[in-house]
């Protein structure tokens, strides 16, 4: 950030673009939230495991995670508001793709392209953003965009789950249809010509290294509990690969003059904190956004357009935090609201960890509503620090390499509540058979058939298996609040030097 903005827009100009950017990032977060809702009806209209519904997100997660760090070539070589159209376009494209498919292989693939083509929207409305504006209007544009982030799991969870109850689950994809032609009708309009580096190169091997690097570690996730992990010859070579393929584009990279990544951005001390908070605050939202409409749905048996009315709280806290945070001087010192926003994640997953088979919504709709203020006290102030010390010339690059990270921890996290969720469930379930005799049947659950008959054999597996889900989602949620705690207590035991902007700010 400057004093001066790189690209001078009028003031109206400049209010357009940052509500067209912000509606951008809504088009991805209503994708995300609104197809959430609706994982359970996919798994059962297309009679799909956990591990194959897992695909469902993670190949959207990974081609966008892998396509994500070409945002600065291309934003370079075409020009950004060249790129942020024609993204819009495909994303919409795709989304249609996603909502004519008709089995597990065609959604796959329609959400890889999805994931692939709306790769550049974050990244290169950020980059729009920094290059308008000054620092001190940053912090407030970037609150205003993130109010996309924030309305998506609003509105996301409510009208998934009224057109996937209402009409079908392919209609959460089809959706974006309209919001997709307004906005490029607007961007068309308003977005401003930034400028161009038509000489820059793309490192063709760069991304290929790369691409396979996280290609075979995905694969090796979503794999590793069916295959009973490093037992498998196939997820060793997984692993052996992954990581041979990562170090040889560290090796491609450094010193090369056009870079896939530019490794300088992770020099800059703010920039790669941030990125590590960045990182853990996906993994609390994308494994609780994987989960929690399994637990609503399964567990608790709500039907899908309550489920998607508990999930709302979260977003209405967003939006609440996010409000009080543009009224704040973030600028000077986000650590300590980053350092809040965390206490109160780990607060809402310890209350999460409370959860059973008979708790009252209320207290649902408390633990979320918490969740979602700590996640904007959080994702807004570490968005300002990884920018306060950054050199402009690095801006577009470090946004999408930003991204990149981002999603790969979401996809990992994502891959990896499923497959501990599918572990613990078997554990749970195979222990609580051995515990059942006839005197512990009769104590626990007096109102069932008896269990010499098959209706009351069945009735009484399938109460097995939702307590057994319970302890799982459970053990899920006692992790991620240690997480959230290890990173609060670090955030306020350590002090930091003081950085150059953040002294002028003060």
């Amino acid at each position: 950030m400057i004093d001066k903005p790189l690209v001078e827009v009028s003031p109206g100009i400049r209010t357009w673009n940052v509500v067209l950017s912000s509606m951008a990032v809504l088009l991805i977060t209503l994708d995300t939230t609104i197809a959430n809702i609706a994982l359970p009806r996919i798994q059962n209209d297309l009679n799909l495991t956990n591990s194959q519904l897992g695909w469902i997100l993670t190949s959207y997660i990974l081609f966008n995670a892998i396509f994500m760090p070409l945002t600065g070539f291309l934003a370079d070589r075409f020009g950004k508001r060249e790129v942020l159209i024609g993204s819009v376009i495909g994303f919409v494209f795709t989304s249609f793709l996603c909502g004519i498919s008709q089995n597990l292989e065609q959604l796959v693939i329609a959400r890889a392209l999805q994931g692939a083509s709306g790769a550049f929207l974050m990244p290169v409305t950020q980059s729009i953003l920094l290059d308008i504006h000054t620092k001190a209007t940053y912090a407030k544009a970037i609150g205003i965009w993130s109010m996309g982030i924030i309305i998506g799991p609003i509105l996301g969870p409510t009208i998934g789950g009224y057109l996937t109850e209402m009409l079908s689950w392919h209609w959460v994809f089809l959706i974006n249809f309209p919001i997709g032609v307004v906005l490029v009708i607007g961007l068309l309009i308003v977005s401003p010509h930034c400028p161009k580096n038509p000489d820059r190169r793309i490192d063709l091997k760069g991304f290929l290294y790369l691409g396979l690097a996280i290609g075979l570690l995905q694969l090796m996730i979503d794999r590793g509990e069916g295959e009973d992990w490093f037992d498998s010859w196939e997820i060793r070579l997984e692993a052996i690969f992954s990581v041979m393929f990562f170090c040889i584009f560290l090796i491609h990279t450094v010193g090369r003059k056009h870079p896939f990544i530019q490794l300088a951005c992770f020099k800059d001390a703010n920039f790669l904190a941030g990125l590590v908070f960045a990182s853990v605050t996906s993994i609390v939202i994308y494994g609780t956004s994987a989960i929690l409409p399994g637990y609503l749905q399964g567990v608790m048996r709500y039907p899908v357009i309550d489920a998607g009315l508990l999930m709302m709280p979260r977003g209405l806290g967003m939006f609440f935090a996010l409000s009080v945070l543009s009224r704040l001087p973030v600028v000077q010192n986000p650590r300590p609201y980053i350092a809040f926003g965390f206490a109160l994640q780990a607060i809402s997953l310890w209350l999460m960890t409370n959860f059973n088979v008979h708790i009252d919504s209320a207290y649902i709709a408390w633990s979320t509503v918490l969740q979602g203020i700590g996640t904007s006290f959080v994702f807004m102030p570490t968005n300002v620090l990884m920018y306060l010390t950054l050199e402009p010339k690095y801006q577009t690059d470090a946004a999408s390499s930003a991204g990149l990270i981002r999603n790969l921890v979401g996809g990992f996290a994502i891959s990896g509540v499923f497959a501990v969720f599918t572990r613990d469930n078997q554990f749970f379930h195979a222990h609580l058979v051995e515990a059942i005799t006839p005197t512990t049947f009769m104590a626990g659950w007096p109102a069932l058939l008896p269990l010499d008959s098959v209706q009351g054999a069945w009735v009484l597996n399938m109460e097995i298996t939702r307590q057994a889900a319970m302890q799982s989602y459970l053990n899920i949620f006692t992790a991620m609040q240690w997480m959230s705690i290890v990173i609060a207590a670090l955030l306020i035991v350590t002090r930091p030097k003081r950085s150059k902007i953040q002294a002028l700010a003060a």
